[in-house]
C-alpha cells in the first residue's frame, strides 16, 4: 500500500481522483491551503480578543491567501467574522475604551471628492465598531502606512513616509520607473503623524530627516520609542547603527537613547502602566555584525532614564515572544527544540525567574496578554499535533482554565500524524546535537525506510518540536510516502546559547555542520531505522546551501532538492541585500581580502564530484539568494552529465514563494523527483536498463499496489483494481484479477495461488455488472472502456502485434496462420480452463506509469458504439494482433480492465452527421 500512497501524492491534482486514497490521507492542498491565525490583541479590560484568520480562496482566476478580521468574546469563546471581501486585513488593535478596532487593509476606498485613486497607496488605516456596523477609512495617504498605534480614543499615531516631493511627482507623470539603489538624497524620510479617528485630520509630529522604521507607543499615548535608520545600506553592511529615540508625542521633541552603545532595540513593548518599556537586543560578541546572536531582554525605566539588561540566569536568552506586566514579563526562553515559558519578575535587588506550570507547558508558542496581566492567549502545538490557540488565566506562574478558542483545519481531524521524537547524537567535537525525527506514517518496527535529511534555514534558525508543514517542507507528505525525516539543529543554530550559534563564524561555515548532519544520519542507520541506500537531502535557503554542499562531499545521497541556495560565494557578497554582513561574518573576510577562501568554500568548484540526482528551485526576484546561484548549479551539473538535474523557476517570486500555484508546484515537483530517484528508484536511474525491456517492466511491477499479496488497493473494504494515469485516462494497471472479481461474486472459482491471474470466462453482462457493483461499493466512478479507448490502449502496448505479450506465438514457437490457429484449438482446450494465462503483469508494460498486458493474456471487454460488448486486444489462446480475428478469443480467455471517470467526448460513439 505504501507505494500507492506515494503515487497518489504525486498525482493529487489530476483531473480524476487517486484510487486507494482514503479520507485520512494527506494531500498537497492540506499544506498550501492550511488555515492559520495570528495578530492577536486583547482589549484593555481582557474581555475581547481581535485576530486574523488566514485562508486560501479563489479570487477570479487565481487562488489567493486572504486574512480576515475576527472577534472573540473570551468569556464565552464565541467568535464572529468582522471583515469580508477579497482584500486582507492586518494589524488589528483595540481603541483604549474597547469599542473600536483599527486595522490596515487594501480594500477600495469609498468614493469621495478631491483625490484621484491613482494618487493613493493601496493600504490604508480603517476602523470598525466592535458592536457591529460598517468599517470606514481613517487615512487616505499617498504612500500608505508602515505602522500605527492608538494615542487615545480619538486619535492615532501613524508612521509613514513623507508626502511626495515635486521631483517625485514629475517622475511619476513622466512614467519614469527607474530605480537608483540606496539613493539617500531621494529616499523620502519616514516620520510620525497624528491623525483623528473622525475626519482624518493629519498633523506632523516629527520633522526628522532620516528613516524611522519601528514604532512603539506607550499605553497612555504620551511617549513613543522609535528606531531611525541612518544608512540605507545598514542591512547590507551593518556599519552605521540606527538611532533609538524617545519621542514626546505632545511636543514632538525626541531624545536619543543608547548613544555610544551597540544596543539596537527590537520588539519594543511598554509596561501596562507606561512607566517603562522592554526590548530585545540581538547580542553578538562580534564588534560589527549581528548575524549570529542570542536575544537578550532589556528594561528601560522612564523615571530613571536608564536601561538595564534583565538577568534571566539563562545563557540561551529569549526565544519567541514575551508579554510585559507591570512587575515583569512572561517570556518564552530559548531552549533548543522547545521553549521554556517563564515569568520574570522585578524584585528589590534584581530579577526573579520562575517557570510557568500548566498542561501545555513547554509547548506554548507566542504569548499575548491583557494589560491587567490576568488573561493570556497562546498557540499550542507539537510536531505531531496541529496548532490551535488557547486562552487561559495566569495566576502567579500557573496557567489555569485553558480553553481552546480556535477551530482551525477541521478537515485534518481524522488524518494521521504518526510518531515524532526529539533525539540527540554526538556532533562535531562530541557536542550534543538535537533534532526532530519524524517517522514514516506506515512505520513498522524492524523495517528500514528511506530518509530525507531536512536542515533548517538561517543558519541561525531552529527546528522546533512544533507543527510545521509548508510548501518548502511538507514533511507529512514525505512521511506518508514512506520516509523518515530528520531536522537537525546543527552548529550555528539558534536556541542553544551564544557559543553554539557563533561556532561556525570566522571561516568555519560548512565545516561543523557537515559532521553534525552526517553523524545524525549514521546514528539512524546504526539503529536499523534507515536504509543506507535510500538517503536524500532537501532544504531551502541555508538548508539548500547545506544540501548543495553535502552532495559534493559524498555519493551516499541518492536524491537532493536544493531550493534558493548559494553555490558560489564571491558573487553572493555583492549581489545579496545582506551580502557583506553575512559573508564577512561567516567567512571571516571579504572576497577581496581572501579570494581563495571564497573559492574553497564554494560548492560550485566541487560539482564535478556530484552523482546525486538534483532538482533546483529559485524565485526570479530573490534578493536573499539571487537566481544566478541556481542557474550556476544547474548549468554545471547539466554540462558535467554525471547526475540528472532539473531547474524550476518561479517567475516574480522573492526568497519565499507567495503564489499558491507555485507553492503547490514546488510540492508536486519534489514528490515526483523523490518518487523517481528515492522511493521507487525506478529503472531509469540505471543507464544499463533499457526502457521498455522486460527487466524495466519487472522493476516497475515491484511498485504495484498490493494488499495481502493480492494486486489491487482496498477501497471501503473492497479489493479494487489499482488505476494509474496514462495520457488523459486513468486505467487499470492490470486486468481485473480473480481475487478482485471474487469480491463481487463469491462463487467465482479461485484455486489456491491463482488470485493474481486475470479473471476470465467473463461475459460482457457480468463485466458490466462488476463495474456497476464496484462503483457503488467504493463511491468511485469505475466503468468499462469504450471500444475507441480500448483500441487505443491495445495498439500502444509494448509488444503489440505479437512482439512480447502472452499470445499463441509465445506457446507454439512460431506465428500461426488462421488455419494453424484453428487446428490448435482442440489441443488448447485439453489443457483446461485458462491454462495459458500468466499472472497479471508478467508481460512487459507500456511506459511510465507501467500498464501491463495490453498486448496479450486476456482479451478485454469494451463498450461498442451500440452499447453492446466488444472484445478488444490479443489473448493467450489466439495469435497476436497481426493475425487475430476480431473478438475471437476463446471463452476461457475473455476478461476485463477498468477505467475511472466520465467518457470523453472524443471517445463517445459518433453521431449521424
Amino acid at each position: 500500500m505504501r507505494r500507492m500512497l506515494a503515487l497518489c501524492a504525486s498525482l493529487v491534482f489530476a483531473a480524476a481522483p487517486c484510487l486507494g486514497q482514503d479520507k485520512e490521507e494527506w494531500t498537497a492542498d492540506d499544506v498550501v491551503t492550511a488555515e492559520s491565525a495570528g495578530s492577536w490583541t486583547i482589549s484593555r479590560d481582557g474581555a475581547l480578543a481581535a485576530w486574523t484568520k488566514s485562508t486560501v480562496e479563489k479570487i477570479g482566476e487565481q487562488e489567493k491567501r486572504i486574512s480576515r478580521l475576527w472577534l472573540t468574546r473570551l468569556a464565552t469563546n464565541a467568535s464572529i467574522q468582522l471583515t469580508r471581501g477579497d482584500d486582507s486585513a492586518r494589524s488589528p488593535r483595540f481603541s483604549p475604551d474597547g469599542t473600536r478596532i483599527a486595522f490596515i487593509t487594501a480594500r477600495a476606498l469609498p468614493a469621495s471628492g478631491g483625490e484621484k485613486k491613482g494618487d493613493l497607496a493601496p493600504s490604508q488605516l480603517w476602523v470598525i465598531p466592535v458592536d457591529g456596523g460598517e468599517a470606514w477609512p481613517v487615512t487616505k495617504l499617498g504612500r500608505g502606512i508602515e505602522d500605527y498605534a492608538w494615542a487615545d480614543d480619538a486619535s492615532f499615531i501613524v508612521l509613514a513616509q513623507e508626502t511626495p516631493t515635486l521631483w517625485e511627482q514629475q517622475r511619476k507623470e513622466a512614467k519614469d520607473t527607474t530605480i537608483v539603489v540606496e539613493d539617500a538624497k531621494r529616499q523620502p524620510p519616514a516620520r510620525l503623524f497624528r491623525i483623528s479617528v473622525e475626519g482624518g485630520e493629519l498633523s506632523r509630529i516629527t520633522d526628522n530627516d532620516d528613516w524611522i522604521d519601528s514604532l512603539a507607543v506607550s499605553p497612555d499615548g504620551a511617549w513613543a520609542v522609535v528606531l531611525a535608520q541612518q544608512s540605507l545600506s545598514y542591512g547590507y553592511d551593518e556599519k552605521v547603527l540606527p538611532h533609538t529615540r524617545l519621542v514626546d508625542l505632545a511636543t514632538g521633541e525626541a531624545a536619543r537613547l543608547y548613544e555610544g552603545t551597540r544596543l539596537v532595540p527590537n520588539a519594543v513593548q511598554w509596561r501596562p502602566d507606561s512607566r517603562g518599556f522592554y526590548f530585545i537586543n540581538r547580542y553578538s560578541s562580534h564588534p560589527q555584525y549581528a548575524s549570529a546572536t542570542i536575544s537578550e531582554l532589556h528594561y528601560h525605566d522612564l523615571a530613571r532614564a536608564a536601561q538595564e539588561k534583565v538577568d534571566l540566569a539563562w545563557e540561551r536568552g529569549v526565544g519567541f515572544g514575551y508579554a510585559p506586566q507591570n512587575d515583569g514579563v512572561v517570556a518564552l526562553l530559548a531552549n533548543g527544540a522547545t521553549f521554556r515559558p517563564a515569568r520574570i519578575a522585578q524584585t528589590a535587588p534584581g530579577w526573579r525567574v520562575d517557570d510557568l506550570v500548566g498542561k501545555h507547558v513547554p509547548h506554548v508558542e507566542g504569548v499575548t496578554m491583557s494589560l491587567d496581566g490576568r488573561t493570556i492567549i497562546y498557540e499550542h502545538s507539537t510536531a505531531a499535533t496541529p496548532s490551535q490557540f488557547f486562552a487561559a488565566t495566569l495566576d502567579g506562574v500557573a496557567l489555569e482554565g485553558e480553553r481552546q478558542i480556535t477551530d482551525l483545519n477541521k478537515k485534518w481531524q481524522d488524518k494521521p500524524t504518526g510518531r515524532v521524537e526529539v533525539i540527540t547524537w554526538a556532533g562535531h567535537g562530541g557536542a550534543e546535537i538535537e533534532g526532530i525525527l519524524s517517522y514514516p506514517l506506515d512505520y513498522e518496527a524492524g523495517k528500514r525506510y528511506p530518509l530525507l535529511l531536512n536542515p533548517h534555514g538561517g543558519p541561525a534558525g531552529t527546528s522546533m518540536d512544533t507543527w510545521s508543514q509548508s510548501w518548502a517542507a511538507p514533511r507529512i507528505l514525505w512521511r506518508q510516502a514512506g520516509a523518515f525525516v530528520l531536522e537537525p539543529n546543527y552548529h550555528g543554530s539558534a536556541g542553544y546559547g551564544l557559543a553554539f550559534v557563533e561556532s561556525i563564524g570566522d571561516g568555519k561555515y560548512y565545516e561543523l555542520e557537515r559532521i553534525d548532519l552526517n553523524n545524525g544520519v549514521d546514528v539512524l542507520i546504526e539503529q536499523g531505522l534507515v536504509d543506507p541506500e535510500k538517503l536524500g537531502v532537501v532544504g531551502w535557503s541555508n538548508g539548500g546551501i547545506l544540501a548543495a554542499d553535502l552532495i559534493t562531499q559524498s555519493t551516499r545521497w541518492k536524491v537532493a532538492s536544493v531550493g534558493a541556495a548559494d553555490v558560489e560565494w564571491i558573487s553572493d557578497w555583492g549581489n545579496v541585500d545582506f551580502g557583506a554582513s553575512f559573508d564577512n561574518y561567516y567567512f571571516g573576510a571579504s572576497p577581496l581580502q581572501d579570494p581563495q577562501r571564497y573559492i574553497d568554500k564554494s560548492p560550485f568548484f566541487r560539482l564535478d564530484r556530484v552523482t546525486t540526482p538534483t532538482i533546483v528551485y529559485t524565485g526570479t526576484e530573490d534578493r536573499n539568494v539571487p537566481p544566478s546561484q541556481s542557474w550556476s548549479l544547474f548549468r554545471m551539473l547539466q554540462q558535467l552529465e554525471r547526475a540528472p538535474v532539473r531547474l524550476v523557476l518561479f517567475p516574480g517570486e522573492p526568497h519565499g514563494l507567495g503564489t499558491i500555484a507555485h507553492q503547490r508546484r514546488k510540492i508536486d515537483e519534489d514528490l515526483a523527483w523523490f518518487d523517481a530517484h528515492l522511493f521507487k528508484a525506478d529503472a531509469s536511474e540505471n543507464d544499463a536498463v533499457k526502457e521498455g525491456s522486460r527487466l524495466a517492466s519487472l522493476l516497475a511491477k515491484q511498485e504495484a499496489a498490493t494488499a495481502d499479496d493480492q494486486y489491487g488497493v482496498v477501497v471501503n473494504g473492497v479489493l479494487a483494481p489499482e488505476v494509474v494515469e496514462r495520457g488523459t485516462l486513468q486505467i487499470g494497471r492490470f486486468e481485473v484479477t480473480r481475487a478482485q472479481f471474487r469480491a463481487f461474486d463469491a462463487s467465482f472459482d479461485v484455486p489456491p495461488g491463482t488470485g493474481n491471474l486475470p479473471a476470465t470466462g467473463i461475459t460482457f453482462e457480468r463485466a458490466q455488472a462488476y463495474v456497476t457493483w464496484l462503483a457503488g461499493r467504493t463511491g468511485i466512478d469505475y466503468r468499462l472502456p469504450t471500444a475507441a479507448e480500448a483500441e487505443s490502449m491495445a495498439g500502444s502496448g509494448s509488444g503489440s502485434g505479437g512482439g512480447g505479450g502472452n499470445t499463441l506465438e509465445h506457446w507454439v514457437g512460431y506465428a500461426p496462420n488462421p488455419e494453424d490457429a484453428a487446428a490448435l484449438e482442440p489441443a488448447i482446450a485439453r489443457l483446461g480452463r485458462g491454462a495459458l494465462l500468466w499472472e497479471v503483469g508478467t508481460g512487459r508494460g507500456d511506459g511510465t506509469p507501467e500498464v501491463f498486458d495490453l498486448d496479450g493474456n486476456a482479451a478485454e471487454w469494451a463498450v461498442g458504439a451500440d452499447g453492446g460488448g466488444v472484445l478488444i486486444g490479443p489473448s493467450a489462446d489466439r495469435p497476436g494482433a497481426k493475425h487475430q480475428r476480431t473478438g475471437d478469443a476463446g471463452e476461457a480467455y475473455r476478461g476485463l480492465r477498468v477505467i475511472v471517470g466520465a467518457v470523453q467526448e472524443s471517445d463517445a460513439a459518433p453521431d449521424d452527421r
